[in-house]
């Protein structure tokens, strides 16, 4: 098994993988790989994610520290900037 070992070149995480792909110097792991989710599908509700800074009770804030959109969110979740899902509170 230790032959079918790849090592991934950002973070040295190894795991095996097919023959044909062993010796390649090139792969990411599946963490390595990950983007950050631009929208969020709940069923109906499209709740967009806030990539910034967050808070300690998970609000988003900007640089200085001062909430972005306040507001109470609908769909439930505190760190979504869809305007369609806050209201002025």
């Amino acid at each position: 098994m230790e032959d079918n070992q790849v090592e991934c070149r950002r973070c040295g995480f190894k795991w095996a993988v097919n023959a044909e792909k062993r010796n390649r110097k090139d792969l990411l792991c599946i963490s390595c790989r990950a983007k950050p989710a631009k929208v969020i599908q709940y069923g109906k509700l499209r709740c967009i994610p806030h990539n910034g800074n967050l808070n300690d009770k998970l609000q988003p804030i900007d640089d200085t520290g001062a909430l972005v959109f306040v507001g109470v969110r609908v769909c439930g979740h505190t760190d979504c900037v869809n305007p369609k899902h806050i209201v002025a509170g």
